[in-house]
């Protein structure tokens, strides 16, 4: 913690350094950036309450990210762990992959296998930009939003004709691991009619680092697309709607109860809607959204594996839809209040081939008011009322300010209340962690989840340079936690037995940094560090799975006269906590560059984890990739 505070101490002497004039358009330009996540209203990211951190179209090409999972691997806070079915989910601030609400254009999306949302499943091509709010938000989002929110707000219709083409090949430094990629988009508008529509494909081949099972990587095949389409109905209102839809398999080996097994998964997931949006006077708004997601899985194992004793439900073979209707009113009541009032209806559905079904039904409603307090104070008040079918009733408060010290630095505070129920998995169905290394037993008898959040942040701009420290603490009463029991076998047999308890308070504590600085001749630097305090207020031992240190930097060049970009990241993860065996730090670096060759044409080519770093951590050896893009 000592460490931490002194580059804590570092940063805020940055801040308030004098700067290197000139550099004030550049920092503007960011801290302009419009934001939704944090108070479902539309604000620049100075005023935003909270920590926000915005992943930009131009951030997720410069670092060939083919999904959101990958996307997000540089965030602050924010951990991508591999979880069962090989699926891609965050943790912000250690809480847990279940703490973090993943949503599209602000819409809940069903849950997948194992009731887990994969990131790796929802691909960049229709992505905009990506919010990411890390701190309580359950009072505007409800369950799930203990952690923070992950917001994917994706491309509208474009005014004019526009279209692109990309073609990539890649392998792994063992000469294994192919993958091509092709994508393609267009979009335009006509009249009062706008579309946008994409689609892209991915086959990527087999790797083995040790060729023993599991596969180190396996066979994926993934199709996508996604398609936006609106219809102005005035000057100041329209209809919306748009659909996503995914098809996913992966194949590859699998130790299972003993025994080297043939794993064959088949996801798909599609999602449409329809919404209203409109004005209906100058100072207020209403939108309207109805919606409904839908949720497949196959798996297929050879050979079969027999019934685990005491087990119910087959994930192997299940399917989930979400439905959802939502509505929000927004108003300015003078000069010094924004009201925000909304409800939303889900109704979740689950079936497997065994017939046992589960449906939970939630009603919910908030109310929130932004508060011009006095000039320099902004005050952001909220509460959200849920009642879920399965358990009562939950009411969350939320408060957060904003306080401008000056015009170029601003302290941000904001406390609140979460809530999280167990899911279906942790309730009754066996999951396989690891690889099958790990294995995550059910329990029935869990209790839901409260959560009590603070944080405190500084943030600010001082000639080329930005930055942010924020402290947060989360406490979790009742958190639903794999807890160790026993292990079986040994070396590549080896395996290790949780069971889902309710602890009695975990505690999660930390201090974020996050810096930008415009260097000369077209580059800039910027990065983030995370140290988190992690704790089980029972039994005073570490939370498992939580790195200590998280941290990242991006070395970045762009010359828009000659068409030239490139960059260098460091990513650092560092040492995770199991009492089975601990997991080692791991740094790996990636290298991209790019050049406009002719008119509407770019080559691209690059490397991850270009010193083949993290093998015992089941990270994917050297990747070198190349591409062509066009676009119109």
């Amino acid at each position: 913690m000592k460490k931490c505070m002194v580059m804590a101490g570092v940063l805020i002497a940055a801040l308030v350094s004098d700067g290197t004039a000139g550099a004030e358009e550049a920092r503007g330009a960011k801290m302009d950036t419009m934001v939704v996540t944090a108070t479902m209203t539309e604000k620049v990211m100075a005023e935003a309450p909270g920590a926000v951190e915005v992943i930009s179209e131009e951030d997720i090409q410069e670092m060939n990210a083919e999904t959101v999972a990958d996307a997000l691997e540089l965030a602050t806070g924010v951990v991508m762990g591999t979880e069962t079915g090989r699926q891609m989910r965050p943790s912000i601030r250690g809480t847990g992959n279940k703490h973090t609400l993943v949503l599209l254009d602000g819409r809940r999306i069903s849950s997948g296998f194992k009731d887990l949302i994969g990131l790796a499943q929802i691909p960049v091509d229709m992505v905009e930009r990506i919010e990411v709010v890390r701190g309580p938000v359950s009072a505007l989002y409800g369950s799930d939003a203990i952690g923070g929110v992950v917001n994917i707000i994706t491309k509208k219709p474009a005014d004019a004709l526009s279209a692109g083409v990309t073609a990539q090949y890649g392998q792994s430094t063992y000469g294994e691991g192919d993958e091509t990629v092709s994508r393609a988009h267009v979009s335009n508008s006509a009249g009062r009619f706008g579309f946008f529509l994409a689609g892209s494909y991915r086959d990527k081949e087999l790797y083995e680092r040790d060729g023993v099972a599991p596969s180190d990587g396996d066979d994926i095949e993934m199709r996508s697309a996604a398609g936006r389409f609106s219809f102005d109905i005035s000057d100041t209102s329209g209809l919306f709607a748009g659909f996503e839809a995914v098809d996913r398999n992966m194949v590859g080996l699998r130790d299972m109860q003993g025994q080297d097994r043939e794993r064959d998964a088949t996801y798909q997931h599609i999602n449409y809607f329809l919404e209203y949006g409109g004005k209906l006077t100058d100072n207020s708004s209403l939108m309207l959204r109805a919606g409904r997601s839908e949720h497949e899985n196959e798996i297929d194992i050879d050979p079969p594996t027999s019934p685990i004793p005491g087990a119910i439900g087959d994930e192997n073979n299940s399917e989930r839809d979400l439905n959802q209707l939502a509505g929000r009113y927004t108003a300015s009541l003078g000069k010094y209040h924004v009201l925000t009032l909304g409800g939303e209806y889900l109704e979740e559905n689950r079936e497997d081939d065994t017939g046992l079904d589960d449906s939970v039904e939630t009603v919910s409603g908030y109310i929130q008011d932004e508060i011009q307090v006095a000039k320099p104070l902004y005050l952001v008040v909220s509460l959200r009322w849920d009642d879920y079918s399965d358990y009562g009733d939950e009411w969350t408060p939320r408060a957060s300010l904003t306080y401008s010290l000056t015009d170029a630095f601003r302290l941000k505070g904001s406390y609140g209340l979460g809530f999280r129920a167990p899911d279906f998995l942790e309730l009754f169905i066996p999951t396989y962690m690891k690889r099958g290394k790990q294995v995550y037993e059910p329990n029935p008898d869990l209790a839901p989840e409260t959560s009590e959040t603070f944080e405190i942040a500084l943030e600010g701009e001082a000639g080329p340079f930005q930055g942010r420290v924020t402290w947060f603490r989360n406490d979790i009463e009742d958190m639903i936690e794999a807890v160790y029991y026993s292990s079986t076998g040994s070396g590549n047999k080896k395996k290790d037995y949780y069971r889902f308890q309710n602890i009695a308070e975990a505690s999660m504590s930390g201090v974020e940094m996050e810096w930008g600085l415009d260097l000369p001749a077209g580059f800039d630097l910027t990065g983030n560090l995370t140290y988190l305090d992690t704790e089980d207020e029972t039994t005073e031992e570490e939370l498992e799975g939580r790195p200590d240190w998280k941290g990242a930097v991006k070395l970045a060049y762009r010359n828009a006269a000659s068409g030239f970009r490139a960059n260098l990241r460091l990513k650092y993860i560092g040492e995770k906590y199991y009492s089975g065996e601990d997991e080692d730090a791991v740094a790996t670096v990636g290298a991209y560059l790019s050049k406009d060759i002719v008119k509407s044409w770019t080559l691209f080519a690059g490397a991850e984890n270009l010193f083949n770093a993290g093998e015992d951590n089941y990270v994917e050896p050297t990747f070198f990739y190349g591409g062509v893009t066009f676009s119109y």
